[in-house]
């Protein structure tokens, strides 16, 4: 296990590029302030850890601080964003588990929102 998703790069840089594309095409789809992540999730793939450490780190920060907006000023599940802003200080304790929570809280969030959406 790695200490961080962005240490995968290293062992498969054109699948760790390529998925995180794909998602960022989701995010694009999305439209609103889901677009935003979207860029800073493609900035994220294409400027690595290792050779780009701090712009990959603040465009990695850029991206979780708009997913908690996007969560946090959402009518219906703003619980998820501001759980997800409690766990901000995890960061600072182990980042994988950190990325891993923001991630599920992100599946979750986008998931409610779809079936929300579906009973309408």
């Amino acid at each position: 296990m790695k200490n961080a998703y962005s240490a995968y790069y290293a062992e498969n840089p054109i699948l760790f590029v390529g998925f995180l594309c794909l998602l960022a095409i989701g995010f694009f789809r999305s439209g609103g302030h889901w677009v935003k992540a979207g860029y800073f999730l493609i900035a994220l793939a294409f400027f690595d850890c290792y050779r780009f450490g701090i712009v990959h780190f603040i465009m990695a920060i850029n991206f979780f601080l708009v997913c908690m907006y996007v969560m946090i000023t959402d009518k219906r599940f703003s619980y998820l964003g501001k759980a997800s802003l409690l766990l901000i200080p995890l960061a600072f304790q182990d980042m994988f588990i950190f990325e891993a929570s923001q991630i599920v809280l992100i599946i979750v969030f986008n998931i409610l929102y779809i079936l929300k959406l579906k009973q309408l």
